[in-house]
């Protein structure tokens, strides 16, 4: 019997079971895991995907041509069956597990020297601009390589498939591509010696005149016109503290209007992305805008 809590156990049980067999291509799908608390999470991280695969190879051998979808809440993340086998992940910034370590297995697009993570599949083709590249490299380790400003380096993307702006973002924010038949977000992030390479938070983080909401754990959301005056704060008054971190304990999740949503972590004062930056006079007036909001709504 296989034993799925014992990702060792089942790596050899089915590469046993399964000599022989191939997965179709049509097979390549992507798998979602959920855990019930994120603390439990980075305790679990390894296992979770080993188990993931176990159920998606047992899948394929039984000749079951579904693969169940869920949408993503905060506490999920995709499991990407990348090129030759490669397994590639997309989780929230918060999760601490596998940012800035050459072990490092996100999912990621190097385009013109500076780096993108992804962050989430999307359904809105609608929002795919132009494209503004392709990937000229594919290798597993994306981060053993000094890219110059022609090379396009992925482990997730396949190579010759293009790269593509969002519409109305700035490249230096966020980038489309497809993974595994699915148009992905790659959001711009500083690690591993990619840094600001000379942009702004303005530049990683173009948002100014097409936010719908922001919403920060434990704090509150704001929308439309308060959520503008909040993010005109962070661009006026951040100042950059340091070059790259691990990612902080509560997320900032920026919604635009045409239903992107890009993903920032806060750590005390600090918002982290590409780079961290002292967002003290943001925080105060995030906080005092939810305050005056939940105050005119009891009113």
């Amino acid at each position: 019997m296989i034993q799925l809590d014992n990702p060792q156990s089942v790596r050899e049980q089915l590469d046993a079971g399964l000599a022989g067999f191939n997965c179709r291509t049509d097979m390549r799908a992507h798998i979602l895991a959920n855990e019930a608390k994120r603390t439990s999470r980075r305790r679990a991280a390894f296992v979770v995907p080993a188990i993931a695969a176990a159920a998606a190879l047992i899948i394929a051998v039984l000749g079951i041509t579904g693969i169940v979808r869920r949408a993503l809440d905060d506490d999920d993340f995709y499991v990407i069956e990348a090129g030759n086998g490669t397994i590639v992940r997309s989780k929230p910034v918060i999760d601490q597990d596998f940012v800035l370590t050459v072990e490092d297995d996100h999912a990621i697009l190097i385009h013109n020297g500076k780096l993108y993570r992804m962050t989430r599949m999307l359904d809105n083709l609608a929002v795919q601009g132009p494209a503004v590249g392709e990937v000229t490299n594919y290798s597993e380790n994306p981060y053993d390589h000094i890219p110059d400003d022609s090379e396009n380096i992925s482990n997730a993307v396949l190579k010759g498939d293009a790269i593509y702006s969002v519409d109305g973002l700035a490249v230096t924010t966020a980038l489309l591509a497809e993974v595994d038949g699915q148009l992905a977000l790659f959001q711009r992030s500083g690690e591993h010696g990619f840094g600001l390479d000379g942009d702004s938070l303005q530049d990683t983080c173009a948002v100014q005149g097409q936010i719908a909401s922001i919403s920060l754990d434990g704090v509150g959301t704001l929308e439309g016109e308060q959520a503008e005056q909040a993010i005109a704060v962070l661009m006026e008054k951040a100042r950059l503290e340091n070059a790259e971190a691990l990612p902080g304990e509560q997320m900032l999740v920026i919604t635009l209007k045409n239903g992107v949503q890009l993903e920032l972590s806060l750590s005390g004062d600090q918002l982290i992305g590409c780079g961290v930056w002292d967002c003290a006079e943001f925080l105060d007036t995030f906080r005092a805008l939810v305050a005056e909001h939940t105050s005119n709504q009891v009113v």
